[in-house]
């Protein structure tokens, strides 16, 4: 299970992450990607990375049918300026979301 879905099913909360940082430090990721290893698409955790209230977003995304958090910010967008915040940010991904289309935690190389 990944972070993401540990979260979802109620096993994890956001404030976890650092523990899954850990528990995939200490397998060396056993060959997986660090952000395919949390559940998340190679932008949705870049995004993460310039702003960790990504995380709890992507987590909504998922629970909106599986979404990937692009798809969930275009139609929510209008709702807050947060959310249009958060929209410009993952824009500035347009390339890595066309790479990773569809592919859950598993994308093209990171650039």
């Amino acid at each position: 299970m990944t972070f993401v879905e540990d979260v979802l099913s109620g096993r994890a909360s956001l404030d976890d992450i650092y523990a899954y940082r850990d528990r995939w430090d200490e397998t060396e990721g056993d060959g997986v990607e660090y952000h395919a290893f949390l559940g998340l698409r190679w932008p949705e955790y870049a995004m993460y990375v310039e702003d960790d209230d990504v995380l709890g977003h992507v987590v909504e995304a998922r629970r909106r049918g599986g979404q990937d958090l692009r798809t969930y910010l275009a139609s929510r967008k209008d709702v807050s300026p947060r959310l249009a915040e958060l929209w410009s940010l993952g824009e500035r991904y347009a390339e890595e979301w066309a790479c990773c289309a569809g592919d859950l935690g598993v994308s093209a190389a990171p650039p």
